[in-house]
């Protein structure tokens, strides 16, 4: 995201703003569908705010405790947190995606007529507290037996059951996850000797964090109206403001990588972009090959698909007939309009968006 500073308070919300917010970063197709995807820059966001913005800074043993904290395991952390971050995570999971599910569900069996299938149902989600306390495994292995032997209704019934399903499941491999995070980087090496790419460790949360550096708020400024004037198509059409939104997005993380490595070509993780995203759109949809250049027909994105150790991943870059439109500006607190550009662009929050803001008659 442009606005870091706005991501760390999606990752610390108090559970009344979790109620009311519209808007939030993790999403269910992310985070429990996908096995924790976005958890990784989550964790790094929240070491990055202790590291440069607290007097915890680099000490690398209270930061493991802090993110311990945070995702609701064991903590010996010292530094004094608000009472909501203790177990953020395990409540956020709780309050956003399991107990609207398990209270729609029983609302709806209460004027339902009665069938083996409802009471069986009724009978196994009502283990469900709101507070979490309750037995995960045993509710996770009820859930699944209950799947079995009703798959047909099951599936037909709505998307609640399945979801209360993958919900607790998620809840429940969420307890084994410290003793994974808690590996040292070196000490889980691959058979050819490498880091495993994508493990998430502390080690590696913190090392990442200190790489990126503090949170900051960005805009992403253009020096003319490039969609206005048919500059770039998809395929032979006009864009629909999601593509809009998406390319400039999808420019912001391209150009965001680019600030702390050379490389042309920079590893995205789509997953955490579908966070972002105003629309929802399965990473798997995303059609990055069929924008261009109006002029000379040429992708503005070069994708590559690679291997590393294992996993499929998706890198790419921008044509540079693209990029010389844009550039970064850091929001210092100073008066925009001592800067140079013509449009600027800010971050609404996740699921909103880019807002255009501020427009001069300026050029680079």
């Amino acid at each position: 995201m442009l606005n870091e500073i706005g991501e760390y308070e999606q990752y610390t919300l108090s559970p009344q703003q979790i109620d009311d917010s519209r808007n939030l970063r993790l999403k269910y197709m992310t985070l429990i569908k996908r096995n924790f995807s976005g958890l990784e820059r989550a964790l790094t966001t929240l070491a990055r705010h202790f590291i440069f913005d607290t007097p915890v800074g680099s000490d690398e043993n209270e930061l493991r405790e802090i993110l311990k904290a945070w995702c609701g395991f064991a903590s010996k952390a010292k530094t004094t947190l608000p009472e909501h971050f203790k177990g953020w995570l395990d409540k956020y999971i709780l309050r956003t995606f399991l107990n609207p599910n398990v209270n729609f569900c029983l609302e709806e069996i209460s004027w339902s007529e009665e069938t083996k299938f409802l009471s069986e149902l009724k009978g196994i989600i009502e283990k469900i507290s709101a507070d979490g306390n309750f037995d995960r495994r045993e509710v996770l292995k009820a859930l699944e037996a209950f799947k079995a032997t009703h798959l047909n209704e099951f599936k037909k019934y709505g998307n609640e059951p399945p979801q209360i399903l993958a919900t607790v499941n998620a809840l429940a491999e969420l307890k084994n996850k410290n003793k994974v995070f808690s590996k040292s980087v070196f000490g889980s090496l691959t058979s050819e000797g490498k880091i495993p790419f994508r493990a998430i460790t502390y080690d590696r949360i913190i090392a990442n964090a200190l790489l990126a550096g503090k949170l900051r708020r960005f805009y992403l400024v253009c020096d003319e109206e490039l969609f206005e004037t048919k500059k770039i198509l998809k395929g032979a059409k006009r864009l629909s403001a999601n593509d809009k939104d998406m390319i400039l997005k999808m420019t912001a993380e391209y150009l965001l990588k680019r600030r702390n490595s050379p490389q042309l070509f920079t590893e995205t993780n789509d997953l955490n972009m579908v966070n972002w995203l105003a629309v929802d759109k399965k990473p798997e949809n995303f059609d990055r090959e069929k924008y261009r250049l109006a002029v000379s027909g040429e992708n503005i994105f070069d994708v590559r698909k690679v291997n590393l150790d294992g996993i499929n991943a998706t890198k790419f870059k921008l044509h540079p007939d693209w990029t010389k439109h844009f550039r970064l500006v850091e929001d210092t607190g100073d008066n925009l309009e001592e800067k140079l550009g013509r449009i600027f662009f800010s971050d609404a929050g996740s699921s909103e968006k880019l807002k255009e803001c501020v427009r001069y008659d300026e050029f680079f």
